[in-house]
């Protein structure tokens, strides 16, 4: 897959420094995968979970769940875009209604 835009994953490791090997390893491994939807995702990244209205996106845990990634992935295309990267805690209150 073609990932848009790795700048974006660079800047969230420079602010969250602890998730830098994390976001690298996510990247690598998203860019080999050739899935075709989310059942074929799930065999490469199994914790991956549709989110945010319509489910359009799709969330992944970074570094042992200590962060979110929200992208929206186009499978006909093979394209990735980077919503945002938000800590578990901040990801609880904006898609989960603060409930964990």
């Amino acid at each position: 897959m073609r990932i848009i835009a790795k700048k974006t994953l660079v800047e969230y490791g420079t602010v969250y420094a602890d998730s830098r090997a994390s976001l690298l390893d996510w990247y690598l491994e998203m860019k080999r995968c050739n899935a075709s939807n989310l059942a074929e995702l799930r065999k490469v990244f199994p914790t991956a979970d549709p989110v945010g209205k319509g489910n359009k996106q799709t969330c992944f845990n970074i570094k042992g769940n200590h962060y979110r990634l929200v992208v929206q992935i186009i499978y006909m295309a093979q394209l990735v875009y980077i919503n945002e990267f938000l800590t578990h805690a901040d990801y609880t209150r904006k898609y989960c209604g603060g409930k964990q």
